[in-house]
């Protein structure tokens, strides 16, 4: 251990959260090892694994909450020292895992291609910067103005190979801008929450069916078993909308306190299950799952765990062209309006939440955003608190045990700047 090293771990032990500039350098150093250092890389993993688990327990004081900690200070005075780049609204972050090859996908599209009128369900007057939280400047809808442009974010899961997953990166949220343009044009309105959900279920439809054809032309029934979960989050001046297929998932934190955006469709082991089972009906988590399962003539069955057909443990995803109509791919949604309170949005995959329950990771990008973790990076990586967050976030995942793929995306909506749309010059 070098000197600075060591003086890292001695102010670590009056505080924990030092440990944290050090655990990333460790990080950066054992990323960077080659093939002939792989039993150096190993040792260092091993050790930045325990490091990442005091990290743990500092920082959010564990599941139970056992150990009290200060309110954390959100206000603009505690992160006006963070060094940020021009994305100053969300960080990405995602880590292969013990998996041979990543299959997850991120999307972000900041701004979508769409824009939501002002005036759409009496939206009109004055809107303020960040949103409806009364601390940003009022930006007033000025003669030409017709609306604000919206952010969409996406996290995407594939099962089998990436290629669905990547797929939907590389299209849903384009389609999903066609698809609310053709419904504007048709139905009129800017962006209401029905609006927004008729195009969502409209959009899942159709990159599900592009994925059938590549699925069928190929002629493959090992390629027709891919598939990949989705869920998407777009962000409104006034509200948020989450469509969901699969088991990643979006939780919003609202003063400090998780709020579930997404359900997941996750088959669940009984308690009286055994791995000696061979085929055991079970119910999923949901019963209104298992019901629609059942309707559409398939049934869970208990092979290596319960699964769909005894293939998935998602009910929904996108893709598993052979699986239809048992899996679905349409999305459950949800439309939140936004409040004074709403601080920021986590989306992972299932390699995050198997890991976590939603106030940990509530707690652990809290920190991070409070502006506190961030001073402690070591200039050479500092970046948004939200990169940090989510960095953290997929850091602790792994140090936990988690053997999946891991994708977070944070996003901060306090810090959203929201772009006017003119009607006189056709742009932001």
């Amino acid at each position: 251990m070098s000197s600075s090293e060591a003086s890292a771990v001695a102010v670590a032990v009056a505080e924990p959260e030092a440990l944290i500039p050090l655990v990333v350098e460790m990080k950066m150093e054992t990323s960077e090892t080659s093939v002939k250092d792989h039993g150096v890389a190993q040792r260092r993993r091993r050790l930045e694994m325990r490091h990442l688990n005091l990290v743990a327990s500092a920082t959010a004081g564990g599941e139970g909450g056992k150990r009290a900690r200060p309110a954390l200070d959100l206000s603009p005075a505690a992160v006006a020292g963070v060094v940020r780049p021009k994305s100053l609204s969300h960080g990405v972050h995602m880590a292969i895992g013990s998996r041979r090859q990543m299959e997850d996908a991120v999307a972000v599209a900041a701004p979508l291609p769409v824009v939501v009128a002002a005036a759409a369900e009496g939206e009109t007057g004055e809107v303020e910067e960040g949103g409806n939280n009364g601390k940003g400047k009022e930006m007033e809808v000025e003669e030409g103005d017709v609306g604000w442009v919206p952010e969409f974010f996406a996290v995407y899961d594939g099962h089998g190979e990436s290629w669905v997953a990547e797929m939907c990166r590389e299209r849903l949220h384009v389609v999903l801008a066609e698809e609310m343009a053709r419904l504007r044009l048709v139905k009129g309105g800017g962006g209401g929450g029905e609006l927004w959900k008729e195009a969502m279920v409209a959009a899942f439809a159709r990159v599900d069916g592009e994925v059938a054809v590549i699925q069928v032309a190929e002629g493959d029934v090992k390629r027709n078993t891919k598939g990949s979960t989705a869920v998407v989050v777009v962000v409104e001046p006034r509200r948020i909308v989450v469509a969901n297929c699969g088991d990643s998932r979006a939780v919003l934190c609202r003063g400090g306190v998780p709020v579930p955006l997404s359900t997941d469709h996750k088959v669940t082991t009984p308690s009286n299950a055994n791995n000696e089972t061979f085929v055991l009906h079970v119910q999923p988590e949901r019963p209104d799952e298992r019901v629609r399962i059942e309707s559409a003539g398939g049934q869970i069955i208990y092979w290596q765990g319960p699964r769909v057909l005894g293939v998935l443990a998602v009910s929904r995803s996108i893709g598993d062209y052979f699986m239809k109509p048992s899996i679905s791919a349409e999305p459950e949604i949800t439309v939140t309006d936004r409040t004074s309170t709403d601080e920021f949005i986590i989306l992972g995959s299932d390699g995050l939440w198997n890991a976590m329950s939603n106030e940990y990771a509530c707690k652990v990008a809290r920190y991070c955003l409070s502006g506190r973790a961030a001073a402690k990076w070591p200039a050479a990586v500092q970046g948004s608190s939200a990169s940090d967050a989510a960095k953290l976030l997929v850091e602790l995942a792994m140090a936990r045990g988690s053997q999946d793929n891991v994708s977070v995306v944070v996003v901060e909506l306090r810090r959203m700047l929201w772009r006017k749309f003119s009607r006189q010059n056709g742009r932001t």
